[in-house]
């Protein structure tokens, strides 16, 4: 095994600790001072339509026809054709748009990275929560190293991943999860979020 193969439980990084973090060999640490990168990008995806590109939605998710997936080693990939990052940030804004505009009870977004073990091991997990649910519930991925999620990085103070945040159907905040500490912790804080929406009964 290669020592530079060994990846983290969990990702942390704070935007002043990106100088210091950026020399470290961790796989897991964000690439680049991510949280200050530039902004020229940002509006790019309103003037560029990638009708091509399925939306990241969790509900979209299929081993067979998605351009995004999961390897036989657990690590998020891309199965088909590998999106740019402006397609893939485009993608997941388009399906998160998507999932506000449904009219379910309640959006959560999922901020990862594709750096981190944690990230990776809990996809398939979030998938079935997601198709248990599907009356009342989407779930979106936020790739939190692409730029093109900062605004909401900053706005919903992302400062790890896995990272949930729970939205109602009108997009208002209402929680989310804590610092993780284990993959049991990060399942737990995720069914906490969901007993807070989820329907008492259809009777």
């Amino acid at each position: 095994m290669n020592s530079g193969s060994k990846q983290g439980l969990f990702c942390l990084k704070w935007p002043w600790d990106v100088n210091k973090q950026s020399e470290s060999s961790n796989l897991c640490t964000f690439e680049g001072p991510w949280l200050f990168k530039s902004m020229q990008n940002l509006g790019s995806f309103v003037l560029n339509s990638f009708n091509s590109v399925s939306g990241l939605r969790l509900s979209n998710l299929n081993p067979t026809q998605i351009a995004f997936g999961v390897s036989q080693n657990g690590n998020l990939k891309f199965k088909r054709k590998p999106l740019s990052p402006d397609e893939q940030g485009e993608a997941e804004h388009r399906a998160f748009a998507s999932a506000l505009a449904s009219g379910k009870s309640a959006t959560v977004i999922e901020f990862y990275s594709p750096k981190c073990s944690l990230c990776n091991s809990l996809l398939k997990f979030v998938m079935e929560v997601e198709n248990r649910n599907s009356d009342w519930l989407n779930i979106v991925l936020a790739d939190a190293e692409n730029e093109k999620w900062l605004p909401e990085l900053l706005h919903y103070d992302i400062k790890y991943v896995p990272c949930f945040v729970l939205l109602d159907k009108n997009g208002l905040a209402l929680a989310k999860t804590g610092i993780p500490s284990s993959r049991l912790h990060v399942i737990a804080g995720l069914s906490h979020l969901l007993k807070i929406k989820r329907p008492t009964s259809d009777g």
